[in-house]
């Protein structure tokens, strides 16, 4: 199905019936990512899930997103189907999204579960996305190539990309590399006091893209959380023990 937000045409399903819960995957998935979970749930929830515009069967934004219009199309969507208050499970991207919800509207989220979620910046990496938008305004300038040269410029760029940016950021789009660089440059930790709903958080013991401490960190600011540890998992942790973390899940969001 097909919902479209401020000329955004963003695709989602939905499959079984029940009490909502919400699916929301990370940078470079899609509703794909979280097919198993869908499948084990929709017994006896109504499972949302959708693709993120960029991703998927979605539309590419038609502007530089932020977190912000990501946060506003998924509320927009939780309109249209009217659906006030959800159970949520989110991975990665989706789980920086899902902060932003409740930092807005934390009444829409009920229960949720958070695994490798993104969000925080280390404080010693604290200038790395302001570094990257610097420094890719500097090769965006044209100026710049008057000054420095296109040579000079073009390695600049070719630096940025491949040893600033992700295999996410080389992977994409010229719009989505755009949008990256807004996503990864802001900081959401002041989101954290502002969730309310119970907050189940599982990490991979060996996740490098969010690393421990994040979760930890989130824990420890969020006031009902807790967080479980997947020893020798990585950053999808959740698909590496997918029996661990289904029935975890069912646990937690039937209490």
């Amino acid at each position: 199905m097909e919902f479209q937000h401020n000329g955004i045409r963003m695709y989602y399903e939905t499959q079984g019936a029940g009490a909502p819960v919400l699916l929301l995957h990370g940078w470079g998935g899609s509703s794909q990512s979280w097919l198993p979970v869908q499948r084990d749930l929709a017994g006896t929830r109504r499972v949302i899930n959708l693709d993120f515009p960029g991703f998927g069967n979605s539309a590419e934004p038609d502007a530089n997103w932020s977190m912000d219009e990501y946060r506003d199309i998924v509320l927009a969507l939780l309109d249209e189907l009217r659906v006030e208050s959800t159970d949520l499970i989110a991975h990665s991207f989706g789980g920086r999204v899902a902060l932003m919800i409740s930092q807005m509207q934390p009444h829409r989220i009920r229960r949720q579960v958070l695994t490798g979620c993104a969000g925080l910046i280390p404080k010693n990496d604290a200038p790395r996305g302001g570094a990257v938008h610097s420094l890719s305004r500097l090769y965006d300038n044209p100026l710049s190539r008057r000054v420095l040269g296109d040579r000079a410029v073009n390695g600049l760029r070719d630096f940025i990309r491949s040893h600033v940016g992700s295999a996410d950021y080389k992977n994409a789009s010229p719009r989505m590399r755009e949008v990256f660089k807004n996503v990864i440059a802001q900081d959401l930790s002041y989101c954290l006091e502002s969730v309310k709903a119970p907050t189940l958080l599982i990490w991979g013991e060996n996740d490098t893209a969010t690393p421990l401490w994040m979760g930890r960190e989130m824990e420890k600011r969020i006031s009902d959380a807790a967080l479980v540890l997947f020893e020798g998992c990585g950053h999808f942790a959740y698909l590496e023990q997918y029996g661990r973390f289904i029935a975890i899940v069912k646990k937690f969001l039937e209490d």
